[in-house]
């Protein structure tokens, strides 16, 4: 077992261009359990530095995703901190990372590059023209001594800021998750990244670096989609002689066809999308936590104490997880299933109201039915936003019912309609119907006898009578909860249609 020494401080640094991807939770949640098991701090900071893919409220809504499946940060933009402000645009305007930026080029070991975009793309062409399969840039200004640099850019030259990588020699770092004997790169193989655009904004490999150094960060886990980068971040603290942070680079998650990496672009998996479908936090947080790790090789439903309790770095997998929402919705079901009824008809009873079947606020009357007809989808609800077309025609009136759902097969329309008719006569006969399914049931089991049916072929007409469809929840159960009078009229409309 890996040993972890705490107290440890981990963050989750998201950048603000779109809705929070699933994955993104996923990677989110390992952070705040690593925190948790290990006993420190999980900070939350937003790296919006990229001003052309900025989207305005995508910060809160990372955040209401991280609340939703159950995470806290210690610290953060909404509730501060020690090593605030937690939000990179705002750091740049106090000028935080000025003072970092000219410590590099002082020392060398960065640069002022002059090489305008258009430069840039004809020498990727030329060198790709010669023959060369990674072309690695290394600008004319990294061997100009500083105060040149200074001087052109006085004259209003546009120019970024990039990192001067050594060319000779390996940089090595080590990954809780990868393992082994760790990952060499050699430094002839990396290129000057930028670290300041031309806009004198700090870009991720400056900023993130800057920030974990001030923020104390003692372990970064992060996508493995960094680990191409991580060499360079190693150089930079390096230079820096700052201590590195320990590094862990999650597995990713693959597409459910196993075809690439699970897109926000692609793939419906944006955090708002599950809870405006009736998705449980606590089955989200299960679920999320089996996507990259695992407490053993059966073990799935899990508490959220327990996984504090279970989560230790070294069962974090390297190998991709597979999204399955099949599997989530199964696992969303079992968590539905284990609630109480009156928790679910309080957890339903939004998604209804926005279907417009009841009232918001909703009234004791619609409290009372919601609350008696739970039992009735209890069982067959994987999603509470399902809840709606199970319930609907016990709220508002139906439409009539189709004919060939409404005759049963190997039954003739007469057929139907004459037993149609003798069950509407049947079922008018008992005066009570509350709690009375018994009766209810006798009573048609009787006509079936003596027609010679089937119960499943008279009962199914009955139920297409009233509900206007052929699945629908318990047939007695459901003649009782719409009540006598109504089921009666929706029987006595559907003998109508027959000519």
């Amino acid at each position: 077992m890996i040993d972890i020494k705490g107290p440890v401080r981990v963050r989750f640094a998201p950048s603000p261009t779109g809705f929070l991807h699933i994955g993104g939770v996923r990677t989110a949640l390992f952070n705040w359990l690593f925190a948790r098991h290990y006993g420190g701090q999980f900070l939350l900071r937003i790296e919006d530095t990229d001003e052309k893919r900025f989207v305005v409220g995508a910060a809160d809504d990372l955040m209401t995703s991280m609340r939703w499946v159950g995470m806290n940060w210690d610290e953060g933009p909404d509730i501060g901190g020690p090593c605030g402000p937690y939000v990179q645009s705002v750091r740049h305007e106090q000028g935080i990372y000025k003072p970092h930026i000219e410590q590099l080029l002082a020392a060398g070991h960065a640069y002022m590059s002059f090489t305008t975009e258009d430069e840039l793309t004809q020498m990727r062409a030329d060198a790709e023209a010669r023959g060369v399969k990674a072309f690695r840039f290394r600008g004319p200004e990294r061997d100009w001594p500083l105060a040149k640099q200074r001087e052109l850019a006085a004259t209003g030259k546009q120019h970024t800021i990039r990192l001067k990588t050594p060319t000779e020699g390996s940089t090595f770092f080590t990954d809780l998750v990868r393992g082994g004997d760790g990952i060499r790169i050699n430094n002839a193989d990396l290129y000057d990244i930028v670290l300041i655009k031309s806009t004198g904004m700090p870009v991720y490999h400056m900023a993130h670096l800057v920030d974990d150094h001030m923020m104390n960060i003692t372990h970064v886990l992060r996508s493995d989609e960094w680990v191409p980068s991580t060499p360079y971040h190693c150089i930079m603290y390096d230079y820096f002689g700052w201590q590195r942070p320990t590094f862990a680079h999650l597995p990713p998650i693959l597409r459910q066809d196993g075809h690439g990496k699970l897109s926000k672009r692609k793939d419906d998996v944006s955090a708002n999308r599950f809870w405006e479908r009736g998705y449980l936090a606590d089955a989200m947080f299960n679920y999320l936590t089996l996507q990259g790790w695992s407490f053993d090789d059966h073990t799935e439903i899990m508490t959220r104490a327990e996984v504090v309790e279970r989560f230790t770095i070294d069962r974090v997998l390297s190998s991709p997880a597979r999204w399955n929402p099949a599997k989530l919705l199964d696992m969303n079901g079992i968590y539905i299933r284990a609630m109480a009824n009156d928790d679910v008809a309080a957890a339903i009873t939004p998604f209804l109201q926005k279907a417009e079947l009841v009232t918001d606020p909703v009234t004791p009357a619609e409290q009372t039915k919601i609350r008696l007809l739970v039992p009735l989808v209890h069982e067959r609800l994987k999603e509470l936003g399902e809840a709606p077309e199970l319930l609907d025609f016990f709220f508002k009136d139906i439409e009539n019912p189709p004919m060939d759902l409404l005759i049963p097969k190997k039954m003739e329309a007469s057929e139907t309609k004459d037993a149609l008719v003798a069950m509407h006569a049947a079922l008018t006969a008992i005066p009570d119907w509350t709690g009375n399914e018994a009766a209810l049931e006798a009573a048609l089991r009787d006509i079936c006898t003596a027609m010679d049916k089937k119960p499943g072929q008279l009962f199914g007409a009955i139920r297409v009578a009233v509900s206007a469809r052929n699945v629908a929840p318990p047939l007695f159960e459901m003649l009782v909860a719409l009540g006598r009078e109504v089921s009666l009229s929706r029987i006595a409309r559907a003998i109508s249609l027959f000519a």
